[in-house]
């Protein structure tokens, strides 16, 4: 099945670089569109019933490190092609916002790495490869 556009969610970890090499790979075969997005989440702090946001500072901090996750993937696309390959950064829940994006953006195949920097938050926020596979309506395909 040849696929036309190819989300990949990217977050620097070894199994991330695997699947964006995956993909790429992939759309070099089928002709496709690929897309890449890096997605950081300025958690709520939940005291109580009451929800304190990220500071400012913490917040543009998270976006400083977003951004040099991005970079790393420009790198790694660069090192491979020339071809010109969108490198988005979004803000909220990674799996959620994977999700929306493959919808939005028409995403015919969704590529994950098999778990990411998550460690021990994966234990509360569970994983975003398997909240991908569960929620998004087109071929999802995970990377170890």
């Amino acid at each position: 099945m040849p696929y036309s556009k190819i989300l990949v969610g990217y977050d620097g970890s070894e199994q991330s670089v695997r699947a964006l090499r995956s993909a790429m790979e992939l759309a070099s075969t089928f002709k496709s569109m690929l897309e890449v997005v890096h997605v950081y989440n300025a958690t709520q702090v939940f005291i109580g019933e009451t929800i304190a946001a990220s500071p400012p500072i913490g917040t543009e901090s998270l976006r400083l490190e977003a951004e040099t996750v991005a970079a790393e993937a420009r790198t790694i696309i660069a090192s491979v092609t020339d071809t010109p390959i969108e490198v988005m950064i979004a803000e909220g829940d990674p799996g959620n916002k994977i999700v929306d994006l493959a919808k939005e953006r028409g995403a015919d195949l969704v590529v994950v790495g098999s778990h990411g920097r998550g460690g021990f938050k994966e234990l509360f926020t569970g994983s975003v490869s398997r909240h991908v596979t569960q929620h998004v309506h087109s071929p999802v395909l995970v990377v170890k």
